[in-house]
């Protein structure tokens, strides 16, 4: 009842919330503007992420147990701390250097304190626990890099939305199955962001009435990290359990397949060309669904099949180990989201023959 009333808390809160805040976001202008790499043709309030924060942190404060899981209070507070960064970054542009800065004290609060941190490899390489302070620096490593291929994937309309519903959705029903008071609590959370994205998915299909900015992605990329960081940890300490998941640190990623695969490709292309990872491109698997004639709506749909592929791939192969499903997954995704590129180089290069041929005659 608890799982069910958290998501209809966030739903209801943030449903209400975001007309509110589009209303006040045009009055004082707050929104984003067309240009080149925007793929949009008008204003729209880029403020979002302030409804899903309202919605999420509103119903986890109300509907969790933080006697059973204290480790929630650092996870609030870091959530605060992306809160006003995204804020900042949504209204007055932020540096990219205080940007990395504030997400890795976001991600240690969470790990130092909170001690919501990745212990070992779980077996993957024959290793199963690090040193205290080496599994510190990965678990902080480990949630900048979600957190960033999140913000990244936020680049048409319900997409971002729509993968987070998909990826909190396989986490939740995990914690949900597991039954233990700890995942037990996480599955309400998982609700909680369940419940206030649909709310703002509601206001983002197209034609969008509001982007939810970076505030929305930064969060949800915190929250998504938070939450396969956990599921890791309780899996591993569950081994007897009928829902363990032997290739568990695979089927994580599984879980947060596209936006992982995604900046992977994009960071490869941009290193390819001698450019920064962090330089801002085209080269996005939705910006080449766009240059191939896809909507918004085509698009998000196709990329959200992707990723619910890759979630029941994981799952089901799940008892094979951990490498050897990698060595499924990951080639298997990558392959997949450069198909889009070949197919966009292969159709620009044939226009690009056929005006040398015109121009000839």
């Amino acid at each position: 009842m608890e799982i069910i009333l958290s998501l209809l808390l966030s739903f209801i809160i943030t449903f209400l919330i975001i007309p509110l805040i589009i209303k006040i976001a045009l009055l004082k202008h707050l929104y984003d503007v067309p240009e080149e790499r925007k793929s949009h043709n008008t204003v729209v309030p880029t403020l979002g992420g302030l409804g899903i924060f309202i919605g999420f942190i509103l119903s986890v404060t109300f509907w969790t147990d933080f006697a059973v899981f204290p480790g929630l209070q650092y996870l609030e507070f870091a959530l605060i701390v992306i809160f006003f960064l995204g804020i900042k970054d949504d209204i007055i542009a932020l540096a990219p250097g205080k940007k990395a800065l504030g997400i890795l004290l976001a991600a240690g609060v969470i790990a130092i304190w909170g001690d919501i941190r990745i212990s070992g490899f779980y077996g993957m390489f024959g290793i199963h626990e690090l040193p205290y302070w080496l599994s510190i620096l990965f678990t902080i490593f480990t949630v900048f890099i979600i957190i960033n291929a999140v913000n990244l994937i936020d680049g048409i309309n319900g997409l971002c939305s729509s993968t987070s519903i998909i990826s909190a959705l396989s986490f939740g029903t995990w914690f949900y199955l597991e039954g233990s008071p700890k995942s037990f609590q996480l599955a309400i959370i998982c609700a909680a962001i369940v419940g206030s994205v649909l709310a703002f998915l509601r206001y983002n299909v197209t034609p969008a009435k509001i982007f939810m900015g970076d505030t929305g992605s930064l969060l949800l990329g915190l929250l998504l990290a938070f939450l396969a960081i956990e599921f890791l940890e309780i899996n591993w300490s569950t081994t007897k359990n009928i829902y363990y998941m032997r290739s568990s640190p695979v089927v994580a990623m599984g879980f947060l397949a596209l936006p992982l695969v995604d900046m992977v490709k994009v960071f490869a292309i941009r290193l390819y060309r001698k450019r920064s990872p962090f330089h801002p491109d085209k080269n996005h698997i939705h910006h080449i669904l766009l240059s191939l004639g896809f909507t918004h709506t085509n698009a998000t749909i196709l990329l959200s099949l992707f990723s619910i592929f890759f979630v029941l791939l994981s799952l089901y192969f799940n008892n094979i180990g951990s490498l050897e499903l990698g060595l499924i997954i990951f080639p298997f995704a990558l392959l997949i989201s450069v198909i889009p590129n070949i197919i966009l180089y292969t159709k620009n290069k044939k226009k690009y023959e056929m005006l040398e041929k015109e121009s000839a005659f």
